[in-house]
């Protein structure tokens, strides 16, 4: 099994990690008394957990930046912003429902949210792309084409030479391409 393939296995199972924890937490703080509202206390544990989760999760194919981390910060303050719309909206039906979903939706809209922060640029893949070793990528779009027999990228359209694509590969020595 690949890396990526673990890495999805893995966060596909943040969700039901994350509810059974939210649920084990709400049982044992409400039997033990030690808070008086186990609702907000277990959701806010969860999200905790989820964030750890998810940043441990994903923090080796994210290329961190100041904006990106400050996005996030952002993020998890507009997500917990629309928890508590979410939560006086559903108020008037019963104050612990309403705290839930709040609290869950909050989570989950952090999630959303961030899969949007830390997804890729267009000007990061053109960069990742061409330093990966033995791969041809595109010089305008930065599209793999490793294993493609024509030279025109199915990405933009651009037509090459063969010339052309070996010439523009940063990888490629002046050497090589002369012999």
């Amino acid at each position: 099994m690949s890396r990526l393939i673990a890495r999805i296995l893995l966060a596909i199972l943040v969700f039901p990690l994350g509810a059974i924890l939210d649920l084990g937490a709400y049982i044992w703080l409400d039997r033990h008394g030690l808070n008086r509202d186990p609702v907000l206390q277990a959701l806010l544990l969860t999200w905790a957990f989820v964030a750890a989760y998810w940043i441990l999760l994903w923090r080796g194919s994210v290329a961190w930046t100041q904006a990106r981390i400050g996005w996030t910060l952002g993020a998890a303050v507009a997500a917990a912003l629309g928890g508590v719309i979410v939560a006086a909206l559903l108020n008037s039906i019963d104050d612990g429902v309403a705290r839930f979903c709040g609290g869950a939706l909050a989570i989950l809209l952090w999630v959303v949210f961030t899969i949007f922060i830390w997804r890729e640029s267009p000007a990061e893949r053109a960069a990742r792309l061409k330093t990966s070793a033995g791969g041809v990528v595109c010089p305008n779009c930065g599209y793999n084409l490793t294993g493609l027999t024509a030279t025109r990228c199915p990405e933009c359209g651009t037509q090459f030479t063969i010339d052309e694509l070996l010439a523009s590969q940063p990888t490629r020595a002046a050497a090589e391409l002369e012999a």
